[in-house]
């Protein structure tokens, strides 16, 4: 769950306080880590692969268009800026762990 939670930039409790309504209607399980009890591990279900699908399909659509508005070079430009800015060298450099 830590690592979930820093790829989707959340903190823990947040991501829990999302996790359980996604758990409840069977999109994913969370099950303990066999390395370390204390932590959990999230796992997919067959509910959720057809949703992560339907949701990278549409995604790519609106990314698509978003180029088509925004133009390729720019919104690449964004995008690299972007991944600059939630880098761990841009973290450590406001002083954050």
């Amino acid at each position: 769950m830590t690592e979930l939670a820093y790829s989707m930039v959340l903190d823990r409790s947040a991501l829990a306080r999302n996790v359980k309504p996604l758990e409840r209607d069977g999109y994913l399980a969370l099950r303990p880590d066999e390395d370390d009890g204390r932590s959990r591990r999230v796992d997919l279900t067959a509910a959720d692969r057809a949703k992560l699908a339907e949701a990278n399909r549409l995604w790519r659509k609106a990314q698509r268009r978003f180029e088509e508005i925004y133009g390729e070079e720019r919104a690449a430009a964004l995008r690299v800026a972007l991944a600059e800015i939630y880098s761990d060298e841009f973290a450590v450099a406001f002083g954050e762990p």
